[in-house]
Formats: C-alpha cells, structure tokens, sequence
C-alpha cells in the first residue's frame, strides 16, 4: 500500500514507518470515514439541484460555496485513501 508523498513531508524514517503502519490499521476507520464523506457530497449536490434556489439572488455564491465544500471534501478523500486504490 503506497501513501500520498504529503504525508511524509517533514518526518523521519522512523515516523515515515509509523505513519505507515497506522494508515494499513485504520483501513476500517478510513473506508468508513470515505463514506461518510461521499453521503454528504450526495446530500449537498442534492440540495444544490433544488428548483427553489435558482430563485434566490445569492444564487452565484451558493452554487460557488457548494462547489468548493465538495472539492474540500474530495482533497479530504483523495488524502485517506491510498494510491493503490486510486488506479
């Protein structure tokens, strides 16, 4: 299982290791957590398609501040999951 080089930056070997081991343990935490992250982005792209909110005038920044939240949550994602899985 390989790692996103970012989480590597700064430590040592022995840490380099340790972080390692730690991500392989939580493959249960992290599938779960990937989940969870997934419901929401389906909730909030939901709720974007809502007929009521081309209606409002702020429409612009609603649609810009769902985008970015769901862009936020994708880097989230892409960070616990390992390369192996992205392939």
């Amino acid at each position: 299982m390989k790692l996103k080089t970012t989480w590597y930056t700064g430590l040592d070997e022995g840490q380099k290791k340790e972080l390692r081991a730690d991500f392989i343990s939580a493959q249960l935490l992290r599938k779960r957590l990937i989940k969870m992250l997934e419901d929401k982005i389906d909730t909030k792209r939901t709720m974007m398609r809502n007929d009521g909110n081309y209606d409002k005038a702020n429409w612009n920044y609603l649609m810009g501040d769902s985008l970015g939240y769901e862009r936020a949550l994708h880097e989230v994602i892409s960070l616990i999951t390992s390369d192996e899985n992205n392939s």
